[in-house]
């Protein structure tokens, strides 16, 4: 499994509306593509600073997505006018989930 790292620097009020961003336009798109396994936000206490994962199934999904990936990542932060530190790709070394 492979992941894209989102890394913004944001407001309480930017992240409300980029969550709506991501419900409304940005989920339905992905889970459309191919390999994709999901998504986790995070968002600091302070909401300065917010993380989006989204999961792919193996590198060539995940490179598959990175143009449009990186599209709707700059996207999402003018719109909700926050600022993108980061946009990276990592493969998941471990992932465990309990039923």
């Amino acid at each position: 499994m492979f992941a894209r790292v989102h890394m913004l620097e944001t407001t309480r009020e930017q992240h409300e509306l980029g969550l709506r961003i991501v419900r409304d336009e940005f989920l339905p798109w992905v889970r459309e593509a191919t390999g994709f396994r999901g998504l986790i936000g995070l968002i600091d206490e302070n909401r300065e600073t917010a993380i989006v994962l989204t999961l792919w199934r193996d590198e060539a999904s995940l490179e598959a997505s990175s143009e449009a990936g990186d599209r709707l990542s700059q996207l999402a932060s003018a719109v909700s006018g926050s600022t993108r530190r980061s946009l990276e790709s990592y493969e998941v070394s471990i992932f465990d989930i309990p039923e």
